[in-house]
C-alpha cells in the first residue's frame, strides 16, 4: 500500500475495515441485484424492440412514412442488440443506459412521421412509439440512479408529448417512472441492508478472532514467564538454588533474554497460535484502505464469507492490494471489480479485473518488480500462483489462485 499502512491490521484487533476510506465499494446483494436488473433491462429492450419493430410494419399506414419507419426500425433493431450485449458485459457503462434514453427520446419527437394518424389521435398508447417509450422508462429506472433516472423519465415523457400531442400516454409515462422507481429504491435499500449485515457479521467474526488471538498471546506468554522467571525465583524462594549459587546469573542471564525478546517481537507468540483468518475481511479492508496521492477506486465487490490460514490470506490480501495500487496508477479508469470464488477443496481464486487500457506483460521492464514480487512473489512462497492476463485496450485481469 503506498502510505505505508498494513492493510491486515484488523487480525491483529487494531484495524477498522469500514472507516476512514473514500473508495466505493458494493456488496454481494447490491452486486447480485445490479446484475439482475442489467439482465432485465437487456431483455426489455430485445423484447420491446422486436415487438415494436412487428407493430411498426404490420400496422403501417398513413401519415407515416415508408422510409423513415423503415430506417428507424432498423436503426432500434441494430440499438437493442448492441445494448443488449454490452449491458451483459461485466461492466458496462453509464452512458449505455444514458444513450438509450437518448435514442427513445428521439423516436418519440419524430413519432408524427412513423406511427398512424389513428394511433396519434389516440390517448390508449397503443402505437409502436408507445411501446419504446415504455420500455425506455422501466430500463432507465433499472439501470441509472438518482437523479439521471427521474431526468430519463422525464425527458421521455416530454418528448413523447411534443412528438404526438399532449395525452393520456404521456402522463401513464410519468407515473410509470414513479412506480417503477419506487419499487427500484426498495429493492436497493434492502440490498444495502443485507450487504451491512454481512458485513457487520463478518466485523464481528474479525474481532473475536482478535480477541482469542489476543487471549493466546497473553496466555503463551504467561507460560513463558512461567517457564523461566518464576521459575528462577520460585527456586530462589525455595532455597533450591542460593544467592552465591553460580547457576543463579546464568539463569537470570538466560531470563532477561526472553523478556528483551518479547519485548523485541511482541507479536512472536501471536504468530505461532495464528489460525484461520476471514479473507472476505481481509479483502474488504483492502478495497476500503485509501491509497495516498492515488486516485480513489470504484470498486465492485463479491467477495463471499471464507476462512483460510492466516498466512495465505495476507498473500492474498497483499497481492489485491498491489493490483488495486496499479488500476489506480495506469489503468486510467477508476473502476475495478474484486471477486473470489472456492475451488476444489478448500482453495479459493481471488480476482482482480478493470477494464481499463490494459498492457502488455511481456513488455514490462526487469527492473519493474510491483507485480513480479509484490504479487507472483508472495503467492508462490505460500504455494499459490497468480496469473496477469491483458493487452492494450482491453483491461487487465489478476488471479491468484490457492489450494492446499
Amino acid at each position: 500500500m503506498s502510505n505505508g499502512a498494513n492493510p491486515l491490521a484488523f487480525l491483529g484487533g487494531s484495524g477498522n475495515p469500514h472507516g476512514g476510506s473514500v473508495a466505493t465499494t458494493q456488496g454481494p446483494a447490491q452486486l447480485q441485484l445490479r446484475r439482475r436488473f442489467a439482465r432485465l433491462a437487456a431483455v426489455l429492450r430485445a423484447a420491446g424492440a422486436l415487438g415494436a419493430a412487428l407493430v411498426a410494419v404490420v400496422g403501417f399506414a398513413p401519415p407515416a412514412r415508408s422510409v423513415w419507419v423503415a430506417v428507424a426500425v432498423v436503426g432500434l433493431l441494430l440499438w437493442s442488440g448492441l445494448f443488449t450485449v454490452l449491458t451483459l458485459r461485466p461492466h458496462p457503462r453509464t452512458w449505455l443506459y444514458a444513450g438509450d434514453t437518448v435514442i427513445v427520446v428521439a423516436l418519440c419527437l419524430a413519432q408524427g412521421g412513423l406511427v398512424p394518424a389513428e394511433v396519434l389521435q389516440a390517448s390508449a398508447g397503443s402505437g409502436w412509439i408507445d411501446m419504446v417509450a415504455r420500455t425506455g422508462v422501466l430500463i432507465a429506472q433499472f439501470t441509472l440512479r438518482l437523479p439521471l433516472a427521474a431526468a430519463s423519465t422525464i425527458a421521455i415523457a416530454t418528448a413523447h408529448a411534443v412528438g404526438a400531442g399532449l395525452r393520456d400516454a404521456s402522463v401513464v409515462l410519468v407515473l410509470q417512472g414513479l412506480l417503477a422507481a419506487a419499487v427500484v429504491a426498495l429493492l436497493r435499500r434492502g440490498a444495502r441492508r443485507a450487504d451491512l449485515a454481512l458485513s457487520e457479521e463478518a466485523s464481528a467474526r474479525a474481532a473475536e478472532r482478535a480477541r482469542s488471538a489476543a487471549r493466546s498471546d497473553e496466555l503463551d506468554q504467561q507460560r513463558l514467564l512461567h517457564d523461566t522467571v518464576l521459575a528462577t525465583l520460585t527456586m530462589v524462594g525455595t532455597g533450591s538454588i542460593t544467592r552465591g549459587s553460580a547457576a543463579l546469573p546464568q539463569r537470570a542471564a538466560a531470563d532477561l533474554a526472553v523478556i528483551e525478546g518479547l519485548q523485541a517481537h511482541p507479536d512472536t507468540a501471536r504468530a505461532v497460535a495464528r489460525g484461520p483468518a476471514p479473507l472476505d475481511v481481509a479483502l474488504r479492508t483492502v478495497v476500503l484502505t485509501r491509497h495516498v496521492g492515488l486516485p480513489a477506486l470504484d470498486v465492485e465487490f463479491d467477495v463471499p464469507p471464507l476462512d483460510l490460514p492466516h498466512e495465505v490470506v495476507e498473500a492474498l490480501a497483499h497481492g489485491a492490494a498491489e493490483a488495486l495500487a496499479n488500476v489506480s496508477r495506469h489503468a486510467g479508469t477508476r473502476a475495478a471489480r474484486v471477486a473470489a470464488r472456492r475451488v476444489g477443496e478448500g482453495g479459493v481464486a481471488v480476482e482482480v479485473r478493470d477494464s481499463g487500457r490494459g498492457f502488455d506483460p511481456a513488455a514490462v521492464p526487469a527492473h519493474r518488480r510491483g507485480l513480479r514480487e509484490s504479487v507472483q512473489g508472495r503467492m508462490t512462497a505460500v504455494g499459490g500462483s497468480a496469473r496477469v492476463t491483458s493487452s492494450p485496450g482491453s483491461g487487465t485481469r489478476v488471479v491468484l489462485r490457492w489450494e492446499p
